[in-house]
């Protein structure tokens, strides 16, 4: 586009139609952002379903659609959304955002890896060819124009825009946003925090420009504030968290490990004492029934040791990108868990691209030691191609994480289904990403009563 400023038209309709327009308006699309524009409408009902669109120029948007939340104090019946994220393009289609689309979802709570940062490339290490390959001119993100360009490609799926268009999304960020495993202000390469600062600058203003989320999230340079919490109503409290960018390093050096001691110091962090404070706060004094912490990477303690990529060792093995490189941060949270006025904390998960269920134990040294809440971990959308039903040497993983209750490796989302009484959690599936439109069935379901933290199967 031209670098100057354009008129974009929007209405708000309470039809599909948009015969009965409710709200409309002009917003100036601007280069500066990318000529995206972030519209926020006052006045409209709560819990009811709203049809949006956007007129430029001549041209005409597809039709939108998004719900209100109910009123923060409404007595709420059901709450119905999905957690998904890690969605590579090269490594598979976009077919679970289709079936996310055909759900009829409140929202859709986005954990991160929107993008993958990566330079394009046409076969992978071990010799396998991407399932559809980026413009050969595509190189590490570095710059705003990159990190842009890259929105871009990834925006033009189908698949992906037809969930955007089901329903509201509330977006996080993880490590891809910028680069592989990033931690405050430092990247892997030991890039020099000067420099890395610039880079995560462009990236955060990349994802502002194409995320739907306030003019409130605009980055100031290298920062932006996307911790925060949503109510809906007086069934759940939804704090979304940031475990990047105010986060300590990973503990030696990262990776997987045995016995890292640095990984126990009692100051190591993965939100920052702030947010931390933040969050104290707000469950200790919610009043809703679930109280749900959507964030990006493991919260439970997972010994990775029998894995067939994992270097043998008879002790456990922890991942230090995880709550596992932080864990007295996690003991601060779990001690959150034991004080919130809701007796319910459920964590919502992504990044390992498989599908696991945990019980979040008061004491994880005792496997007969109650739960405190739960975490479901959702799959990847497409990141690490087709997936298996079986998973390799589960017996054994399973042995050594007795609060872990589901294994699974196949491509997909969770669907999460709440009331009052109880929280159902499905992991939706697609056997291959390989090839377009296959079908989804539900491989597990969970269910947790309120009242009674701990996972039963449905």
């Amino acid at each position: 586009m031209a670098p100057a400023p354009v008129p974009v038209v929007w209405e708000i309709a309470t039809d599909a139609g948009l015969t009965q327009v409710v709200r409309k308006g002009e917003a100036i699309a601007r280069p500066e952002l990318a000529h995206s524009v972030h519209v926020e409408v006052d006045g409209l009902e709560p819990a009811r379903p709203y049809f949006y669109r956007f007129r430029v120029e001549g041209y005409e948007s597809a039709i939108g659609r998004a719900k209100t939340f109910p009123a923060p104090n409404a007595t709420v019946g059901e709450m119905r959304f999905a957690s998904a994220g890690c969605q590579s393009w090269e490594s598979g289609y976009y077919t679970a955002w289709r079936h996310i689309a055909e759900e009829d979802l409140d929202f859709v709570s986005h954990y991160g890896d929107y993008i993958y940062e990566y330079q394009a490339f046409t076969t992978y290490r071990d010799g396998r060819t991407p399932t559809r390959s980026m413009p050969k001119n595509f190189r590490t993100c570095l710059s705003l124009a990159d990190y842009r360009l890259r929105y871009a490609l990834y925006k033009s799926d189908p698949d992906l825009q037809a969930a955007h268009a089901s329903c509201a999304f509330l977006p996080s960020f993880d490590d891809h946003e910028v680069t592989d495993n990033w931690a405050s202000d430092s990247d892997p390469q030991s890039t020099p925090a000067e420099a890395f600062l610039f880079r995560r600058a462009a990236a955060f203003q990349a994802w502002y420009e194409h995320m739907p989320v306030r003019k409130s999230a605009l980055p100031r340079g290298p920062d932006l504030v996307a911790y925060r919490s949503l109510r809906y109503g007086n069934l759940a409290d939804i704090a979304v968290l940031d475990t990047r960018q105010y986060r300590s390093r990973q503990p030696c050096n990262d990776g997987f490990y045995a016995n890292c001691t640095e990984a126990t110091a009692p100051d190591r962090t993965m939100m920052g004492e702030k947010q931390e404070r933040w969050l104290a706060e707000l469950m200790r004094t919610t009043p809703t029934t679930w109280q749900v912490l959507a964030q990006q990477v493991m919260f439970s303690l997972f010994d990775w040791r029998s894995l067939p990529w994992i270097k043998p060792d008879p002790d456990p093995v922890r991942r230090m990108d995880t709550w596992d490189g932080a864990s007295a941060g996690r003991d601060r949270v779990v001690a959150m868990m034991r004080a919130a006025k809701s007796a319910n904390p459920v964590v919502l998960t992504g990044d390992t691209h498989i599908g696991l269920a945990f019980d979040i134990k008061d004491d994880w040294a005792n496997p007969k030691s109650p739960a405190v809440g739960v975490e479901f971990l959702a799959t990847s959308i497409s990141s690490n191609g087709d997936g298996s039903v079986s998973f390799p040497q589960a017996d054994v993983v399973f042995r050594n994480n007795p609060h872990l209750k589901f294994l699974g490796n196949e491509r997909g989302y969770c669907r999460h289904v709440v009331t009052p009484k109880r929280w159902q959690a499905d992991y939706r599936v697609v056997e291959r990403v390989s090839v377009p439109g296959e079908p989804v069935t539900t491989r597990k379901s969970f269910v947790v009563e309120a009242g009674k933290p701990g996972l039963m199967e449905a």
